[in-house]
């Protein structure tokens, strides 16, 4: 229960004076006619293998004052396409500038639960989140008797909502471990002093029992936070480092599963699907040789399918005009070159680029146990490799094959290498290796024949494994995160 003079008091006692006004207007009755059953399920979405990740909106906080200044609730919801399991919104105006608009604004845009995150003091507020769109609700245990408690669950069990059962210590850990509360929020932040610690999480995760659900919440701001707590908790919720970055899309995709390029994308499903996986960007094959070719017609259908992905285009040996071209006419994100451009190439290159538009050049690397391609790999990983680009791509490059060998080089060869923070790593990356590829600590991987078919027939199962064993396991093990992973909705 909140301590009388604390943050957390001075928001309960407000609350409560606010619920009792809006009921006054609003009678549970009258309330509860407009609240329809729900079969969208937050428990459902965090069973999934792996770690999940329930992505939040929020402006603003007591803790950190106004986070987003251009908030736009559409935007920030779609910027979550992909990689969120589920989306909690604020709906507290006074202390966080939410609201149950911000709340509809994102039931618009996405078709995952929406988490209704406010400070339940009353089960007519169960009814009133329904009422407005959400899926769950939000019930703490440092707000809530164990019989309101209970009373809330109850109340959104008749609506088909799930609830996340927030505590910070042991003795609230006690208390939700007696009601029928299948999932479970640790909430590293004090309410009281809003002070942030993850060990709390370390601390009350081992003593869940293997049936509940436990998600982290506050103070993950990192893959690093991510793998600090996955082998004790089966999701995170995550709201204010992603509301502070100016790109959250990137942001989100760099949390979850890394950043992920998939290449050599020829047909529309292949790339919607993609899209809807969490991919960061799309990669189309423009090398004259490769037997994942598109041209500009069939590019443009691949690109449009896709409207979200930032696509790279793939070239070798071509004229930079002809790049150039490619890249205004589909708006690239990148243009990534495989052959022998030079400095100078890409000086000249760039002039003619779209503004925004990265050059990322491919770096040769051997395949793993080829004694004789190490020294080449360590004088081609030099550090003048890059020619002027802003990324590297170190890729394993065959006699046969300058990409797309479906084969690895040996990755301790660019292990600290000063540009291996900002590079893709590619080269045989597939549903198997993915996890320990991400480790590596590169910039984005960059994935193609690990997950198809045939050459420019991407697997959607594949994909799938790809992205859940990307996201990392959660407490229940690795053999949870290599199943076959999430279906289509």
């Amino acid at each position: 229960m909140a301590d009388q003079g604390s943050v957390l008091a001075r928001i309960v006692e407000r609350k409560r004076a606010d619920v009792a006004e809006r009921q006054r207007r609003t009678p549970l009755a009258e309330l509860r006619a407009s609240a329809a059953p729900t079969s969208r399920s937050l428990r459902r979405a965090l069973s999934a293998p792996g770690a999940r990740f329930v992505l939040e909106c929020k402006k603003a906080s007591p803790s950190e004052g106004l986070i987003r200044p251009d908030f736009d609730p559409g935007v920030v919801a779609s910027a979550y396409y992909g990689v969120a399991d589920a989306v909690s919104v604020l709906t507290d105006e006074p202390f966080f500038q939410g609201s149950f608009e911000i709340l509809r604004a994102v039931r618009a845009v996405v078709d995952v639960p929406i988490l209704c995150k406010d400070f339940v003091v009353t089960p007519y507020q169960v009814v009133e989140a329904r009422a407005h769109g959400a899926d769950a609700i939000l019930l703490m245990m440092s707000v809530l008797d164990d019989g309101t408690a209970l009373a809330c669950l109850r109340a959104a069990e008749s609506l088909g909502m799930d609830c996340l059962v927030e505590v910070h210590d042991e003795a609230e850990l006690a208390r939700a471990l007696l009601l029928p509360a299948p999932v479970l929020g640790i909430n590293n932040r004090d309410l009281r002093t809003l002070k942030v610690d993850l060990a709390v999480s370390e601390r009350l995760a081992p003593r869940v029992p293997a049936d509940r659900i436990v998600i982290a919440e506050s103070g993950v701001e990192s893959r690093a936070h991510v793998e600090r707590l996955a082998p004790l908790v089966d999701g995170f919720l995550v709201g204010t480092s992603l509301m502070r970055s100016p790109d959250i899309a990137d942001a989100a995709r760099a949390l979850v599963n890394g950043r992920v390029k998939v290449c050599g994308l020829t047909r529309p499903g292949d790339s919607r699907e993609v899209e809807r996986l969490g991919a960061r960007f799309g990669g189309l094959v423009f090398a004259e040789a490769s037997p994942r070719r598109v041209t500009r017609e069939q590019a443009e259908v691949v690109v449009a399918t896709a409207a979200g992905l930032p696509f790279a285009g793939v070239f070798l040996n071509q004229s930079k005009e002809f790049v150039a071209e490619t890249a205004r006419a589909l708006g690239l994100r990148a243009v990534q070159l495989h052959g022998d451009e030079d400095a100078s190439f890409v000086a000249a290159l760039r002039r003619e680029l779209p503004e925004g538009c990265e050059v990322w050049k491919a770096v040769p690397m051997a395949p793993a146990g080829d004694a004789a391609g190490a020294g080449a790999d360590a004088a081609g990983a030099g550090a003048d490799a890059d020619q002027g680009a802003d990324r590297l791509v170190f890729d394993t490059r065959t006699a046969e094959a300058r990409g797309g060998t479906g084969r690895t080089f040996a990755w301790s060869a660019i292990e600290g290498h000063p540009a291996r923070p900002r590079s893709l790593l590619a080269g045989g990356l597939n549903p198997g290796n993915v996890a320990a590829a991400r480790r590596v600590g590169a910039f984005a991987l960059d994935v193609s024949s690990g997950v198809e078919r045939a050459p420019g027939e991407k697997c959607a199962d594949l994909l799938v494994q790809l992205f859940d064993n990307a996201r990392g396991p959660s407490r229940h093990g690795p053999e949870a995160a290599a199943s076959p992973g999430r279906p289509s909705p």
